[in-house]
């Protein structure tokens, strides 16, 4: 019997992750489900006020209905949507999960802010604030989204609008698959990271771009120590990500 085991407790495989969450493949890489969306509107009819539940002031008349799979816990799919004007998405979530078959994502900004939260797993996020002015340089951060807290992974990782990020299973990790018992094992299927991911404002595509040679280069000003962000710009060798 083989005795290799991941570097962290990995309760439900990949497979069965992929399975039960109905995970697709991702065009950023890895695999996702949006699980819920929440909008709001400044509804033609207003609903009644509740006697038991107030009316929240900092919506300013706004009304809001969520959908997706992980509302249905408390309440069933809405069945018709709320008339009115100045429709928008608040807030989107999903799940995110990244396995030894699509190990890392392409580097990608969001304008609006994106809050991750832990399940299973870890992964190491390269994070790039652009600079401010042409006298300055980068901001880099690496942080690793995992389990271990007395190691310094984080299980909530906030990252504003505006910053350069990707994901990857570390290389230390994606290295115990060479293994000689680790096929036995099946230890790829017990390597990899679950995150939930909340966009707020929702996400939509006029707010997501993808980092390109130029881009980087234009942030390094021209000096020295861009090219070792190449290989967040496309897929890894081998591996086919969807169109956006």
């Amino acid at each position: 019997m083989s005795s290799i085991s991941p570097p962290y407790p990995y309760p439900v495989t990949n497979p069965d992750l992929i399975k039960a969450h109905s995970l697709i493949k991702h065009f950023e890489g890895g695999y996702f489900a949006q699980t819920v969306g929440l909008d709001s509107v400044l509804p033609t009819s207003p609903t009644p006020t509740s006697t038991h539940v107030p009316k929240s002031a900092a919506l300013r008349g706004r009304e809001q209905t969520a959908s997706g799979s992980a509302t249905e816990v408390l309440t069933p799919a809405p069945t018709a949507e709320i008339q009115g004007s100045e429709r928008r998405t608040d807030a989107t979530q999903i799940y995110y999960l990244l396995t030894p078959e699509s190990y890392r994502g392409r580097m990608h900004m969001n304008l609006h802010s994106t809050f991750h939260l832990h399940h299973s797993g870890r992964a190491l996020y390269t994070l790039i604030k652009p600079p401010s002015s042409p006298s300055e340089t980068p901001t880099i951060h690496r942080v690793i989204l995992g389990p271990d807290v007395t190691q310094g992974e984080v299980t909530q990782l906030f990252v504003p609008g505006g910053w350069w990020k990707a994901s990857e299973i570390p290389d230390e990790d994606l290295l115990l698959l060479d293994a000689p018992d680790a096929k036995e094992a099946k230890l790829n299927e017990r390597i990899g990271c679950l995150i939930s991911e909340v966009v707020v404002p929702g996400w939509n595509p006029d707010q997501h771009q993808f980092i390109d040679e130029d881009k980087l280069k234009t942030m390094w000003g021209g000096k020295a120590g861009w090219d070792q962000y190449v290989k967040y710009i496309k897929a890894p060798e081998g591996l086919e990500y969807p169109d956006k």
